[in-house]
């Protein structure tokens, strides 16, 4: 299930992803606090089963600001608690800060449902996908072990955030992706920004649909739940 949330916004810094993942939160915790605890509190360092994307507006930087008109988060998840308690706690007319800035919920709306049938899907990103070898080196679709370490989060999103097994490995088929660098502070006290090296573009997929839909509901990245590896169905391959 997919949800739009469209913000009145002025500006926020170009670091902005713990703030608008703080908005989310507090969405869902005036939707539950017992779901909130759940999923934030009790399962703090478990996969969530979420993924969004930003867009701005009349995007114009500055900087270290954003100016534009419109915020738009898009947010997808295979959990239909999650999004109930996502809509039940997101009211018109409030207001979030992020980081000093304001941003206004101007309208929300459930998005229209796609099923995947097909085994191979090209997938355009709506968010950059964030992929890390495991000495925690970024790396980019034109690496050599970019498809396994891709098909290992792959697993682990799978596991975590939908709780089902992998029917069968995620296979990258072809990529027409290019580097986009993040710039972040992944703590709010943290002077020093963080650049996170991610990459944007068409990514094709082989495997199971059930699989495929999990990804394509839940994201496929590291880091997630910073805005990162949302995905949207460009077309099914027979």
């Amino acid at each position: 299930m997919r949800v739009k949330l469209v913000f009145d916004m002025q500006s926020i810094p170009v670091a902005y992803r713990l703030g608008t993942l703080s908005i989310l939160k507090e969405m869902i915790k005036n939707g539950s606090e017992t779901y909130y605890d759940y999923l934030f509190v009790q399962n703090r360092r478990q996969m969530k089963p979420f993924a969004y994307s930003t867009y701005i507006n009349n995007l114009d930087i500055r900087q270290n600001m954003i100016y534009g008109n419109e915020l738009h988060l898009n947010v997808s998840s295979s959990s239909y608690e999650f999004i109930m308690h996502l809509m039940n706690g997101s009211q018109k007319g409030q207001a979030y800060l992020i980081k000093g800035s304001r941003v206004t919920l101007k309208r929300k709306s459930l998005l229209p449902k796609k099923t995947i049938t097909e085994e191979n899907v090209v997938f355009r990103t709506l968010s950059p996908i964030l992929i890390e070898s495991k000495d925690n080196k970024p790396l980019l679709a034109t690496d050599s072990n970019f498809a396994n370490e891709l098909a290992y989060v792959a697993e682990l999103v799978l596991r975590e955030a939908s709780g089902k097994e992998m029917k069968q490995p995620i296979k990258v088929v072809q990529t027409m992706m290019t580097k986009q660098v993040l710039k972040e502070n992944l703590h709010q006290e943290q002077d020093k920004p963080l650049y996170l090296t991610t990459n944007k573009g068409l990514i094709q997929l082989q495997g199971d649909p059930e699989d495929l839909q999990g990804l394509y509901d839940n994201g496929i990245s590291m880091r997630r739940s910073l805005g990162l590896g949302l995905l949207e169905m460009e077309k099914e391959v027979n």
